[in-house]
């Protein structure tokens, strides 16, 4: 049974703080590209995956945003969707954090910038499909892909271009809006603020 991300869904999922599992960890520590994509209109990547914008919350501390996208496996097949967030515990500087996982390109207001990503499974009855590198998205499922955008205080909008290698040379274009896709995450439990050694990045 598919289990994609709707908006809804995701800030429910996000008020439980599960989803601020980026924030816990870290806090401390070729086709033509397609039309642009905004919150709420899925992209088909390839007949593999549906790939969704779901919002974004500030991560000052990293001088950074958090752009969030869910990412769906429509095939038969496990998918390689990007590295996963068990890589995320071992990072000891932000040149870490922003070499970790690829197939991604940011714009902030128009300028390329660093940015970085991990990928987690949506719910724990998927956990094992993360392996310590690789979150290979097994058929049906859903992942939370976290991408870290290093960006100023004063930025508008942030462009993300993604082109996994599973889908074939084929881009998505994302674009996030400042003042329109925020979205307001829970408080972390303990238990996830604990999770991995804590570094000061």
């Amino acid at each position: 049974m598919s289990q994609s991300l709707s908006r809804r869904s995701f800030l429910k999922y996000a008020g439980s703080g599960a989803v601020s599992l980026a924030a816990a960890l870290l806090t401390g520590v070729s086709g033509a590209a397609l039309t642009p994509c905004y919150e709420g209109e899925p992209a088909l990547l390839d007949g593999k995956a549906a790939v969704e914008l779901l919002g974004y919350a500030p991560a000052p501390e990293l001088d950074s945003t958090l752009v969030y996208l869910s990412v769906e496996n429509l095939s038969a097949r496990p998918l390689a969707v990007g590295a996963s967030y068990l890589q995320s515990r071992g990072l000891d500087s932000r040149n870490a954090l922003y070499s970790l996982g690829t197939g991604l390109t940011a714009l902030c207001d128009g300028r390329q910038v660093r940015v970085g990503s991990f990928a987690a499974p949506l719910y724990g009855e998927n956990a094992a499909d993360a392996s310590a590198f690789t979150l290979n998205l097994s058929a049906g499922r859903g992942a939370m892909l976290h991408c870290f955008c290093e960006t100023p205080a004063d930025w508008q909008t942030l462009e993300l271009i993604y082109q996994p290698d599973f889908a074939a040379g084929q881009t998505v274009h994302f674009v996030v809006r400042r003042d329109a896709d925020e979205v307001h995450l829970g408080v972390v439990p303990a238990t996830l603020a604990e999770v991995g050694s804590v570094v000061d990045l």
